[in-house]
Formats: structure tokens, C-alpha cells, sequence
């Protein structure tokens, strides 16, 4: 018989889940030579506007140090994944934009997120896929991420 100590505890359950879906993404983009990082920034490029970002601004998107970010545009780069231009507005700085390999794999990269991660959820039925989303955009909505550096080190206040 199981006591409530016992049971799952839904925060252990969530977190789980989500270690397996990262799992999953990560593995599904081994054949790319990408990691779950190189596509989330090329994903954030996509959404950009066609100029690119500054490294400061998908720094920011990505809740990552600035010099995180480098590291991983020039691993993008090298790939040929995304190259960078001067800031017409302001010539002391860089934009990240997509190349045209870039794009072309995003395609690629959106059916393969789409399988690994239908892989996961098709053990629930439709029902069951719609209550889950439902609650989880509550989640979202309720929970916004807080701004850069608004959570502070609590050993670092005294």
C-alpha cells in the first residue's frame, strides 16, 4: 500500500520529463552535428528580424552570459550556419543573422523536434494531449520567467 511519502511527487515527475524531452531533442539532433543550444539559437535568428540580433540581445533572449553566447555563434559560424555583418547602426557592433544553410535547415530542425517529441507525448490520447497543454500555458502564463539578474544569490547578499 502506497502512503503519500510514497507516492510521485509532481515536481520530481515534471522534472523527469522534462530531463527525458531534452534527452530526446538532443539525441534526435546528433546526425546534424547541432546541439539543443546551436538550435535554440538558430531558432531565436529565425524569429529575428532579417538584419540578425546584436550578441547582447541573444544573450538576453537566452538568459545566458554574453561570452556563452560568442562561443556558440562561433560554433554556428564555423558551421556555416549564420554569419555576421556590421550594425549599420552602429558600426562598433555586430549582427548574428542566419545564412542561407542556416534557413535552409530550419525546416529540418522543426520535423525533427516534431517527431522526437511526438515520440514522447503519443503514449496520451487526444484528450489527454489538449488537458496537458491546456494546464501547462496556465503554468506559463502565471509563472513568467523573471527579467536577467532579478534573482539574486541569496549567499551574496549578506
Amino acid at each position: 500500500m502506497q502512503n503519500d511519502e510514497s507516492k510521485p511527487d509532481l515536481a520530481d515527475l515534471f522534472l523527469h520529463a522534462s530531463r527525458m524531452l531534452r534527452g530526446r531533442w538532443r539525441d534526435s539532433l546528433i546526425p546534424l552535428g547541432i546541439t539543443p543550444h546551436q538550435s535554440r539559437v538558430l531558432t531565436l535568428l529565425a524569429r529575428a528580424e532579417d538584419a540578425g540580433l546584436r550578441n547582447s540581445q541573444l544573450a538576453e533572449r537566452l538568459h545566458i552570459a554574453a561570452r556563452s553566447t560568442t562561443e556558440v555563434v562561433d560554433q554556428l559560424e564555423a558551421k556555416k550556419l549564420v554569419v555576421r555583418t556590421p550594425d549599420p547602426a552602429d558600426r562598433r557592433a555586430t549582427l548574428i543573422a542566419l545564412s542561407a544553410t542556416g534557413r535552409a535547415q530550419l525546416g529540418e530542425l522543426a520535423e525533427l523536434r516534431r517527431s522526437s517529441m511526438d515520440g514522447y507525448f503519443d503514449k496520451l490520447g487526444d484528450e489527454d494531449r489538449a488537458e496537458l497543454t491546456r494546464l501547462l500555458a496556465i503554468l506559463d502564463r502565471e509563472n513568467p520567467r523573471p527579467a536577467r539578474g532579478a534573482c539574486q544569490n541569496p549567499a551574496k547578499e549578506k
